[in-house]
């Protein structure tokens, strides 16, 4: 068989097992398809059947599925999101990458008897977590947009800028270094070189992204050339991760700084579209390789050491990290689900053990042991959250106080939503909300559905959204919207004076009983007023009209028909008395009227169009 067939072949199988093993480890109560990966992996790699052989170039494609994971995050947030969670990637990601490394080092240096150069790659080693699998496992979860997946996802951003230092560090302490050891003044001036090679990098990204991408796209995008459209983002993409790597970053930083800039484009939404199928692909062979590592007759054979070791690992890890996310405001609960996400190692650990061995700094024996503690540590990670979901509900206390709102665990937020009411309407708004991974926090003042959205790791609260002292613990001043969904029209109208008298940065969507309820919620200062019965009430009509075995195509034009009558009276409406009850489009337009033609005239006509 030729090298062309064996690489045919090694695909096809690692297909094949992905077909097999995802299915079905997906049924397993709490499990995951990166279980199943992760099985697939260990079956076909070279410590199972050996049909994988060649691991090293699937490594290297793998990798790869890191980037486009990392690209596709970036496209979910923005600049502006990003710079709100500044606390915790800096504030908590640096102390929690610190405390741990510290902590591991000094453990394996004196109780296990490790050299000091080893203690300090191993300590960091096992500090970093993996951003492939503890992301794809929120992702899976829904709770990238909880209190616990924001911390997390800051954290792990951070563990992608350390990695840089301790991929730096490790020639550095190498008893084969030409210090002949750590020497100080070498290594201070690597890691300065080394800071202004990243900062440059990264300003050139930022840079030429903003200046570029639009214009780049937009021309592609007249041609309407989707191939052409997709090459380009392939583009972007591996420009940008091979210009940070060449930095000395990794290459899932650039992707994701791409991602970032991207999102501010009106384009991003057709490049998620555009790259979700690589993405996937690439991310379950990346977690297929890791499996690979895993070597389970070396298991067998150092058992007690291996267990003792990963016990150790995820049990002080994950207290390290809840200790530290209590000293950062996270509640008790959120900071221990945070530690156990974060408890295992991660992909770095397996190119820091690698590099250490390289350069004499640790045995080969020894670092075999630490890649299957830390490939067998990845592989928990599904249920370590399951777990913490887990005690979530079992020790989280369900009485009114412990459903307040916490000024601490809300001062990330930046330009959010505020849903009042979480009722049936104000779920669907969540549900809408967390799919696009927009930040919210809700509000209600019955405990039970409080508790329900708690147990379902959204971020709602008990409290009287028509309260200014309540609006200001979910950040009201920094939030660009609430959606007012409220039982009864007095609670509307409350909340929509609070808002407007107090928070008048805070664009309000309130839906209307009636025709009076809607002019009074206008008067109250209201951007846009829903009327709650004419969609309900065309969708029950088309539905009458299908019955009554009328086309399609004329069931659509009678209901269009209607709603633009509808829509043209209350237009008529407006002129006439100054009310724009029926969406707010006419409302907003108007008063954008006397407005020069700038962006922001622009920004509320698409609001008053969007609102329709």
């Amino acid at each position: 068989m030729n090298e062309e067939e064996a690489s045919l072949f090694d695909m096809l199988w690692l297909l094949l097992a992905s077909v097999i093993f995802v299915p079905i480890f997906q049924k397993i109560p709490g499990g995951s398809p990166v279980l199943g990966y992760l099985a697939a992996g260990i079956l076909i790699g070279p410590y199972g059947l050996s049909i994988i052989r060649h691991v090293h170039g699937t490594k290297a494609i793998a990798e790869f599925g890191v980037v486009f994971l990392l690209f596709n995050i970036g496209l979910e947030l923005s600049v502006e999101r990003l710079s709100s969670m500044k606390k915790y990637v800096f504030g908590l990601g640096t102390a929690q990458v610190l405390v741990t490394a510290v902590v591991v080092g000094l453990v394996t240096h004196f109780i296990s008897g490790q050299p000091g150069p080893a203690a300090i790659v191993i300590g960091n080693g096992l500090a970093l977590s993996s951003t492939a699998v503890v992301l794809q496992v929120l992702q899976e979860r829904g709770e990238s947009t909880s209190r616990h997946g924001r911390a997390t996802f800051s954290v792990l951003l951070f563990q992608d800028l350390a990695v840089v230092v301790l991929l730096i560090l490790i020639p550095l302490i190498s008893p084969n270094s030409s210090k002949g050891g750590i020497g100080f003044q070498a290594i201070a001036e690597a890691l300065g070189l080394a800071a202004v090679k990243a900062l440059v990098a990264i300003a050139a990204i930022i840079a030429g992204g903003r200046l570029l991408l639009r214009p780049i796209y937009k021309q592609i995008a007249e041609n309407q050339n989707a191939e052409i459209f997709s090459a380009n983002t392939l583009l972007v993409i591996l420009g940008t991760s091979l210009l940070t790597a060449r930095a000395g970053l990794s290459m899932a930083l650039g992707a994701f700084l791409a991602g970032l800039l991207l999102a501010e484009t009106e384009f991003s939404l057709q490049v998620e579209s555009d790259i979700a199928p690589y993405r996937g692909l690439l991310l379950g062979l990346f977690f297929m390789t890791v499996g690979m590592s895993i070597d389970p007759k070396l298991l067998i054979s150092n058992f007690p050491v291996i267990m003792g070791t990963l016990g150790l690992l995820i049990g002080g890890k994950a207290l390290l990290v809840a200790l530290v996310g209590k000293l950062f405001g996270i509640s008790i609960i959120s900071a221990i689900r945070v530690g156990l996400l974060l408890a295992p190692g991660g992909e770095f650990a397996f190119v820091a053990f690698g590099e250490a061995v390289n350069q004499g700094i640790m045995s080969p024996q020894l670092s075999s042991l630490l890649f299957l503690v830390v490939g067998i540590s990845m592989a928990l990670t599904p249920w370590l959250a399951a777990g913490g979901q887990l005690i979530a509900s079992r020790f989280e206390q369900h009485d009114v106080r412990s459903l307040l709102p916490v000024e601490s665990e809300t001062d990330d937020l930046q330009d959010h939503i505020i849903i009042c009411g979480f009722g049936r309407v104000g779920q669907i708004i969540a549900q809408l909300l967390s799919e696009r991974l927009i930040p919210f926090v809700a509000l209600d003042v019955r405990s039970d559905r409080v508790a329900m959205g708690r147990a379902l790791d959204l971020p709602v609260y008990f409290g009287d959204a028509g309260s200014r002292e309540v609006l200001h613990k979910v950040g009201a001043e920094r939030a660009c919207a609430a959606a007012i969904t409220l039982d009864t029209p007095g609670a509307n109208y409350r909340t929509v004076w609070a808002l407007s008298k107090y928070f008048p940065n805070v664009k309000t969507f309130v839906r209307a009983h009636d025709v009076d309820h809607g002019l009074n919620l206008e008067k109250a200062g209201a951007t846009a007023v829903v009327p709650e019965t004419l969609e309900p009430s065309l969708q029950l009509a088309a539905a009458v009209l299908a019955q009554a075995k009328l086309p399609t195509s004329e069931i659509a034009a009678t209901i269009n028909e209607f709603r633009s009558r509808h829509l043209s009276e209350l237009t008529e409406l407006c002129e006439a008395s100054g009310s724009s009850l029926g969406y707010g489009f006419s409302r907003i337009a108007s008063k954008s009227k006397p407005q020069p033609p700038d962006s922001s005239d622009e920004n509320q006509i698409t609001e008053g169009t969007l609102a329709v």
